[in-house]
């Protein structure tokens, strides 16, 4: 019995306790490799599909969709005299709307997987002055960022997404990807970066200094 326990006890001792990963230890990045195209293709999907309600939101939001809300609601005061016919044509302008939001991003989800994104590294590694980064937390891709040559002196962020899961970080690593993508423009000799938004005509810039080497 006593042989037993003292086995027990060796064991314990001798096992070793795994520590949990921490975004702020173990989050990596890293260059992008050819097994991680569908988990890329994943995130850019989940990343797409949370952009349709708040570009809805902002379209309905609009001058042209105002107007068009109040023109509705004269047409059908004066002339039919009828609160609810005024009320169905607001309705209608928004389904309108909305249909041709999910339309603007079926098309751009399905140029994207069919262009840059079908092939990653031809179209971004196998140039000297484009890379495609991803964030790697515990054997798992959770974000990635890619940087595309607009000119000799400007580089630009085409893509960049972070899982949805990680909402309360987010932001942190979306940071480090910004980082790393900084540190390569840098190195390659841009003076600027410009970051494009998607679903709007949004970009914004950022100088860089000159990484002496």
């Amino acid at each position: 019995m006593d042989t037993e326990c003292e086995c027990q006890r060796v064991a314990t001792q001798t096992t070793p306790v795994r520590r949990i990963p921490t975004l702020d230890v173990d989050l990596r990045v890293r260059r992008f490799h050819r097994d991680d195209t569908r988990r890329i293709h994943n995130l850019f999907l989940e990343e797409t599909r949370c952009l349709v309600w708040p570009m809805f939101a902002q379209a309905i939001r609009s001058p042209p969709a105002v107007i068009l809300h109040l023109l509705f609601m004269a047409v059908g005061a004066m002339l039919a005299r009828s609160f609810v016919i005024a009320l169905f044509g607001v309705i209608l302008t928004a389904a309108a709307i909305f249909v041709y939001t999910y339309r603007w991003f079926y098309q751009y989800l399905t140029s994207s997987l069919k262009g840059d994104l079908a092939n990653i590294s031809q179209y971004y590694l196998c140039k000297a002055k484009c890379n495609f980064l991803v964030a790697e937390f515990d054997s798992s891709i959770i974000g990635f960022i890619a940087i595309d040559q607009q000119s000799e002196t400007i580089a630009s962020v085409r893509r960049m997404s972070v899982d949805t899961c990680f909402l309360g970080r987010r932001k942190f690593i979306a940071t480090r990807l910004f980082q790393e993508a900084f540190k390569f423009c840098q190195e390659c000799g841009y003076s600027e970066m410009v970051v494009e938004f998607p679903g709007t005509q949004k970009t914004k810039s950022y100088g860089l200094r000159r990484c002496d080497t």
